[in-house]
């Protein structure tokens, strides 16, 4: 292939980049409901899935935190290593959370000793929580869609 067929397009690691500017462009604008959780990127180095132990003590992490005022709609989980710390995944997922027009929200169960889990809402009350587990080999991670429950 020549070198001018190959300018226009976008090799895969580009792609995911560019989903996540146009859908922050998107919020930006209004034009996006809701908290895409898709979207959001993988922690680095991370493995898709878990298992049942860590899904179920997971939800019960959100439940535990939430205190019953938030819903959840959908979830994406990963297996990280040793060398990935809860600050690195909750920045990450806090940087693009606010380019997408979500704000931070005070869960009323959070010990940010104790329970790794953050949340962000966006302006139609759907929004993301985040939330870790640390284990002797790595953690898992979870990215929950929420819908947050007014009152």
């Amino acid at each position: 292939m020549s070198r001018a067929r190959n300018a226009g397009t976008l090799r895969s690691e580009e792609k995911p980049l560019l989903k996540a500017m146009l859908l922050s462009l998107f919020a930006f604008l209004g034009l996006v409901r809701g908290f895409d959780i898709a979207s959001l990127p993988a922690p680095a180095g991370a493995r898709a899935g878990a298992g049942a132990a860590e899904q179920q003590a997971l939800r019960a992490l959100v439940q535990d935190v939430g205190k019953g005022t938030v819903t959840i709609e959908g979830a994406r989980l990963f297996q990280v290593g040793k060398d990935v710390p809860w600050v690195a995944v909750a920045k990450r997922i806090d940087n693009l959370a606010r380019q997408r027009g979500a704000t931070s929200v005070a869960l009323p169960g959070a010990d940010p000793g104790k329970n790794l889990a953050q949340a962000w809402r966006g302006r139609d009350g759907r929004g993301v929580l985040v939330a870790m587990l640390n284990s002797s080999t790595g953690g898992t991670v979870a990215y929950f869609a929420v819908r947050f429950k007014d009152g």
